[in-house]
């Protein structure tokens, strides 16, 4: 899972807040308190998580807790391989 995790934290800090690395990162950082995923970024990182880790992420699995943390989204991604 840890490589999971490192490819969804690089994701977010390169495409979604566009910073250098996903290295400082907290994987427990809530992305949707801190108002870092947005709903256009939900899309990139959908869009993202099912062509790079070959999911499909349906209408179920859209729920908040699922998008909290890089943590929560590697969960996801694990549930749904």
């Amino acid at each position: 899972m840890t490589q999971i995790v490192e490819t969804v934290k690089d994701f977010v800090t390169t495409e979604i807040i566009r910073g250098s690395t996903g290295g400082d990162l907290d994987p427990e950082l809530s992305l949707l308190e801190e108002g870092i995923l947005d709903s256009l970024g939900l899309q990139q990182l959908i869009t993202f998580l099912e062509q790079k880790f070959g999911i499909n992420i349906d209408d179920d699995d859209l729920m908040p807790e699922n998008f909290e943390s890089v943590n929560a989204i590697a969960a996801l991604i694990n549930k749904n391989q």
